[in-house]
């Protein structure tokens, strides 16, 4: 186990004073080639008003630097998807476009981006990205994205609930956090009916936590040839691991998150969970005297003296290929993903960055560094065109799972099919 407080972070959420010139000097890796007249297109996801004045900024010096005139478009992710469905039927999607880690396979497969090789070959900024996230742009052999920052999933605690319980160090494997867990329990003369949250949301919470519990197994969702194999015996242990949370009365299906305000974390309703920066940051906006207390672990490890392993959501960006001018919209698409600019996003989107010459970023002194250390063993989800739909059966399964419906196995039996289906393999 690692120390309890080896992790708690001086300050877990962003807070203001972003700074808004700060990563400005951008120096291109492509030729600044002036293009009077010349103008490009950039569809981002989710920004607030701080995000969209620093890209306004960083945008008129990307002008300044190339001459090109960039429009800034704007979605919010719940309609992000379909608006960039709709953009590629109709060849109107941006020169450069934001998409989330599930888009990318969906998009790509309908020829919606350019494909990069060509740019990266050669290209030094290439080796500074966390390979797993920069793997996460490829789609049928060939590289579609970049990244921008990442949604790096991890343990998770409330330390003001495991010191009054006595608890002194963090756990690093599944025997650990059972364990932890078990101690927490009013069965056992602790503070808490469900110590456990599995993100139980009317999202993908499940899922996700299952599918970390999956890759620290030595799992994954298929095989070389793509056929679904979640019910060979790295997913059975995964899903008898978090089904057992249930089953012991640990945790308990019917506490749900519903979107908007505390956690069941920061309600203190439970003590331990896998999830992100979100939790801090919701610990912030919803209860703050309890945002010192929220504090990230290490990834567990399925076995004690076993590798950590976790995942991550990695947002990225990509070139439409409708675009008229794909020179120019690389210079734009490389800027953004540069040093400077890297971390403008992952900061000011609320997540971390993909290249590991930000590890020691200064806006990172105020994000617990349990999150950050996480980053080196983030891998991503299959990048499949049917991701989107694929998550959503898996979450569907899961809740019957922790519900006890059927046996694991039968579960996953039926999940392999189910996915089998819906990729034609």
């Amino acid at each position: 186990m690692t120390n309890l407080y080896h992790n708690v972070p001086r300050r877990s959420v962003l807070k203001g004073g972003f700074g808004l010139a700060v990563g400005l000097g951008v120096t291109l890796k492509a030729p600044a080639m002036l293009a009077q007249d010349k103008s490009l297109s950039l569809m981002v996801l989710g920004p607030d008003q701080k995000a969209t004045a620093w890209l306004k900024i960083a945008l008129e010096e990307f002008k300044a630097k190339t001459g090109y005139e960039v429009e800034l478009r704007q979605s919010d992710w719940g309609s992000a998807f379909q608006k960039l469905l709709t953009a590629t039927a109709s060849g109107t999607l941006a020169d450069v476009c934001m998409m989330g880690q599930v888009m990318t396979p969906a998009l790509a497969s309908k020829g919606a981006f350019l494909p990069i090789d060509s740019y990266l070959k050669g290209w030094v900024d290439a080796e500074q990205f966390y390979a797993p996230m920069l793997k996460d742009g490829i789609f049928d052999g060939k590289s579609y994205a970049l990244p921008i920052y990442a949604d790096v999933r991890t343990s998770i605690y409330r330390s003001d609930i495991l010191k009054k319980a006595g608890v002194e160090t963090l756990p690093t494997n599944w025997d650990e956090f059972k364990a932890l867990a078990k101690k927490l329990s009013t069965k056992n003369g602790g503070p808490l009916d469900a110590p456990f949250f599995a993100n139980q949301d009317k999202s993908v919470g499940l899922m996700q936590t299952f599918s970390q519990f999956l890759v620290q197994a030595g799992g994954s969702y298929f095989d070389e040839k793509g056929k679904s194999i979640l019910s060979a015996e790295p997913g059975q242990k995964a899903l008898n691991y978090l089904v057992s949370f249930f089953a012991e009365g640990l945790a308990n299906p019917n506490v749900v998150y519903q979107g908007t305000g505390p956690t069941p974390l920061v309600q203190g309703q439970a003590a331990m969970t896998l999830n992100s920066v979100f939790e801090p940051r919701n610990a912030h906006a919803n209860n703050p005297e309890v945002e010192k207390f929220v504090i990230a672990g290490a990834p567990l490890s399925a076995t004690p003296g076993g590798k950590p392993a976790t995942l991550a959501w990695i947002n990225k960006l990509g070139i439409g290929a409708n675009t008229k001018d794909p020179d120019g919209a690389w210079q734009l698409l490389s800027y953004l993903v540069s040093k400077s600019s890297s971390e403008k996003f992952a900061e000011l989107w609320g997540g971390l960055p993909a290249r590991q010459d930000l590890k020691d970023a200064p806006f990172l002194a105020n994000v617990d560094k349990g999150f950050v250390d996480a980053t080196q063993y983030a891998g991503a989800l299959p990048t499949t065109p049917s991701l989107l739909q694929i998550q959503k059966e898996v979450n569907i399964a899961m809740q019957s799972a922790i519900r006890q419906a059927q046996p694991p196995a039968e579960i996953l039996s039926a999940l392999d099919t189910k996915i089998d289906e819906i990729t034609g393999s």
